[in-house]
């Protein structure tokens, strides 16, 4: 049974509590901001169109001038591609529901969470009703030439394009961040990134993980990889809209080789809580950045995004991204629409052939 939750993982507080909070960390999870002018931005760059390594992509232009509320800062990320553990991170937030269009990199459709410096951003009053946020239609201005060229770079061997986003520069400008270290979780809570309970939660779930290593038992939540060595396909043809409820965990472990991957896309712990919920189907996702490289691959594969599924970071100590989950097909089943009812009961017999066919 799926044991997401529904409640967000940010706190809200009152608003003498969130001006204490800013005046002592900057933008918190929250707070109404507007986007700088794309002048203004340009004016912080270097000459590799970055800020404290952290890239201003052409994508990120379209929202200059607009207003958003803060969704989480970003005071420390995982390194997930070269496996180096939590880094330290300054001066970062993301805005809720800004996300990169790829549309710049390749049309890559990764949908990643932007990240946007402090410095870009300007606070917008200080009420925190809801009814203040007026969230403009980003304009349609066109991306400087300059952001294009920093986007890309021809690779080692000069023959074809490497891409440079935020993703591919993920943890630049960090400093290691030990897991164990309890002062990065006091941070998330007295920000507002993760409510107290959520927190706790988290915290006795990683003490007792640390525990299960030092004797040898079982992580939680635990599942068993490694039965399978052809990563078994299975084409449902899913697209956007189409209602879809992930498979048991018992039958996805199932599909996993050793490495708990099927066919290179590697099945997280994170995942688990979802299994057995309905999701619709947000978009196939063909044509991806690979963010150790920079190129970009056309998947033999398609993954699936589902609609509001996002890592939760529970088991890499809250790391605050805010990425969608990539799911293979054979993970997913499609479930089929409720029977529309009759009108009217009717009193002829019915026919004794069976309905064919297939679910919309």
């Amino acid at each position: 049974m799926p044991y997401a939750q529904s409640a967000p993982r940010e706190a809200t507080p009152p608003p003498l509590i969130a001006a204490v909070r800013a005046a002592l960390f900057g933008f918190c999870a929250g707070d109404l901001v507007e986007i700088r002018s794309l002048d203004e931005i340009l004016q912080t760059l270097d000459d590799k169109g970055t800020l404290d390594g952290l890239p201003f992509m052409p994508e990120m232009a379209a929202y200059c001038g607009t207003r958003a509320r803060v969704l989480r800062r970003v005071d420390k990320l995982n390194d997930w591609i070269y496996g180096t553990g939590l880094k330290r991170m300054h001066g970062l937030v993301l805005l809720a529901g800004l996300r990169c269009d790829g549309s710049a990199h390749g049309q890559c459709q990764s949908n990643c969470h932007l990240r946007w410096q402090e410095a870009w951003l300007r606070p917008v009053g200080s009420a925190r009703s809801s009814n203040e946020f007026s969230e403009r239609v980003p304009s349609t201005q066109s991306q400087p030439a300059a952001l294009l060229t920093f986007a890309s770079r021809p690779s080692e061997a000069g023959t074809e394009i490497r891409y440079v986003c935020q993703a591919t520069e993920l943890t630049v400008g960090g400093t290691p961040l030990r897991l164990a270290d309890l002062r990065h979780y006091a941070r998330d809570f007295l920000t507002g990134n993760v409510r107290l309970m959520p927190l706790c939660a988290g915290i006795a779930i990683a003490f007792f993980n640390r525990v299960q290593r030092m004797h040898g038992g079982a992580a939680f939540p635990c599942y068993a990889g490694g039965t399978t060595t052809v990563s078994p396909p299975q084409a449902l043809d899913l697209q956007a809209g189409d209602l879809v409820r992930v498979k048991p965990k018992c039958l996805i472990e199932a599909t996993l080789n050793s490495a708990s991957r099927n066919r290179g896309l590697y099945f997280d712990r994170d995942m688990i809580r979802f299994c057995g919920g309905e999701y619709r189907v947000k978009t196939r996702v063909e044509r991806v950045i690979v963010e150790k490289t920079g190129e970009l691959r056309l998947l033999t594969a398609p993954c699936i995004i589902l609609d509001g599924i996002t890592a939760t970071g529970e088991y890499q100590g809250f790391n605050p991204e805010n990425e969608y989950i990539f799911w293979r097909e054979v993970w997913l089943e499609r479930v089929s629409p409720a029977p529309a009812p009759s009108e009217a009961p009717s009193t002829r017999p019915h026919s004794a052939s069976p309905k064919g066919g297939h679910p919309a």
